[in-house]
């Protein structure tokens, strides 16, 4: 079976064709693409790279909506163009200093306050200068893109060696340009991806564990009391064993070992309950003394917010 191609571009009629060698022109021809398909595939990449980069740089809600609502961004931004999602990366993830502030596109939820919520920012700080000259370098990228999808052959003379070998000198420098970008846009990422990596490693560990879950600060810097476990476990002993509005502590103790005996006072930098109920300044307390020979008896109860 003879196999048969089919020529993509062919030379214009204008009378000079048949001086032409048409295998030199049409080898030609086909490099001229080959560099061209090259350069937008690489241009196609790094517009996906970037708004990957975009969609994530700020991801906040509660913790069981993370996925739904980095799914949600992802969506959106799949929808800008190139010039869109760059203005927003020099915009928001590239800063020339850090700022205080952070981007309000993410959802909002009414949430109880129990309930867990994260708010994960990445931003690249550069010197003044530098994030001038890489916002220029990128708005550059962005006309090249531009100048390559829609007015490539309004610009270059396919149709003659000369106009090949042209273009084909043109393309060469469009894609180190693009390399270059591109290999910059990666290093970026690998960078972010490393500081993610980081934080991951973070969030999982007993240290971080215990400053979210149960409000213990790290290196032993002190308790976030009004929400702490240990004070928790006293108020769920409260609501189930309170007579009176008071709770007597010795049963408040055998409360809270049944249910999380992992939680005592030393965790928390104290010697006793007594001490975990004095420090957290959450509890109101009343003393009454025992029989001769026996501990005072303590009794707490939750203070108001009048009190």
């Amino acid at each position: 079976m003879k196999e048969t191609t089919t020529e993509i571009l062919t030379p214009q009629d204008d009378g000079t064709s048949a001086a032409v060698d048409q295998e030199a022109l049409q080898t030609l021809q086909r490099e001229v693409q080959r560099k061209f398909g090259r350069a937008v595939l690489i241009l196609q990449q790094y517009e996906r790279l970037v708004k990957s980069l975009v969609a994530e740089k700020d991801l906040a809600g509660p913790i069981t909506e993370l996925q739904r609502i980095k799914e949600n961004q992802l969506k959106a931004v799949s929808k800008k163009t190139l010039g869109q999602v760059v203005g927003d990366l020099t915009g928001t993830l590239m800063t020339p200093a850090l700022s205080d502030e952070v981007s309000g596109n993410s959802e909002h939820y009414q949430v109880k306050p129990s309930l867990p919520w994260i708010r994960i920012s990445f931003r690249m700080e550069m010197q003044e200068e530098h994030f001038k000259e890489t916002e220029r370098k990128m708005a550059d990228l962005v006309d090249l893109r531009n100048e390559l999808v829609h007015h490539f052959l309004e610009s270059h003379d396919m149709w003659s060696v000369p106009g090949c070998q042209k273009s084909l000198a043109y393309l060469e420098e469009c894609n180190k340009q693009v390399d270059a970008h591109y290999d910059e846009l990666r290093n970026w990422a690998k960078h972010i991806i490393e500081a993610r990596e980081y934080s991951a490693s973070v969030f999982r560990s007993p240290e971080f564990e215990d400053f979210f879950i149960h409000g213990i600060y790290p290196g032993g810097a002190g308790v976030h009391w009004p929400s702490c476990t240990i004070v928790n476990l006293l108020r769920d002993a409260e609501d189930a064993l309170a007579k009176d509005g008071w709770t007597f502590l010795q049963d408040a103790i055998e409360f809270a070992r049944e249910a999380e005996p992992e939680h005592f006072p030393s965790r928390y930098g104290c010697s006793s309950w007594r001490q975990v109920l004095h420090e957290s300044g959450q509890f109101d307390l009343r003393r009454e003394q025992g029989q001769p020979g026996e501990a005072t008896l303590t009794w707490f109860r939750s203070k108001t917010e009048e009190g």
